[in-house]
């Protein structure tokens, strides 16, 4: 395996190549959703607002993913981890005005930094292609489970109750795998377990989106369970993919 240093330059050297091409997706989305923020709100169906805040806010959590690779310590996490809560109530209180997208986006940067430690040691371990790989399969799954849950008119409000106790269950086993060291095996169950868990979830969200009232706070609101669903199942599929890889 390489040295942290060298493999750090030569992450910051591929990062420079394609800062140009990043930044400029960044900017096309964000002038996309001042596009639809001028337009009447009604003229935009709630699917193009959810999906209009959900692109810069997973962008801008790659950014905070890339600054928070070298993160560490139980402190710096606590701290992130209590900013993302406050954050959000502020953000849902807010509605959909202007301050709670502009704060959206700086919620993303804090929950994308949470995530830094976990896709530094990926990067370390197996390379970018992992990420790839886990983003490729995350976006998959979502637009999936969003096919689904709008173009099948499928109620999925039955899975609520399940999703609640599954959601607690891997909360259990995973304070649990703080003070225990799981097995291979164990780990990679508990990643299978999570994965179909948050395709649920995105089951469930994209339901609740189909069912919802055109407007722009409500679309703040289903963007941040959104953005959950995506992050927590790309945290699984990376340690599946990673724990795949060990022997």
């Amino acid at each position: 395996m390489q040295s942290t240093t060298q493999f750090g330059d030569q992450l910051r050297f591929q990062v420079n190549t394609i800062k140009p091409l990043l930044i400029a997706v960044l900017v096309g989305l964000l002038i996309l959703l001042v596009g639809l923020r001028l337009m009447p709100e009604a003229s935009t169906p709630l699917l193009a607002k959810v999906m209009g805040l959900l692109s810069p806010t997973i962008a801008t959590a790659a950014v905070g993913a890339y600054y928070g690779r070298r993160l560490r310590g139980l402190l710096a996490m606590l701290g992130l981890f209590a900013v993302s809560i406050i954050g959000m109530f502020i953000i849902r209180s807010l509605g959909g005005s202007d301050l709670a997208i502009v704060l959206l986006m700086g919620w993303g940067f804090v929950n994308g930094m949470m995530l830094g430690p976990l896709v530094g040691f990926a990067l370390a371990e197996a390379g970018p292609g992992i990420i790839i790989e886990s983003l490729t399969g995350t976006t998959a799954v979502m637009l999936g489970a969003a096919f689904i849950s709008l173009a099948t008119g499928i109620d999925f409000s039955f899975l609520m109750p399940v999703l609640f106790l599954g959601l607690i269950g891997l909360i259990i086993v995973g304070l649990i795998g703080i003070f225990v060291r799981f097995s291979r095996t164990v780990n990679l169950a508990r990643s299978v377990i999570g994965m179909v868990l948050f395709a649920g979830y995105f089951l469930f969200d994209f339901f609740r989106l189909g069912r919802s009232e055109n407007a722009w706070d409500r679309a703040v609101q289903l963007t941040i369970s959104l953005y959950l669903d995506f992050a927590n199942f790309f945290i699984f599929l990376l340690q599946f993919l990673l724990n795949s890889r060990r022997r």
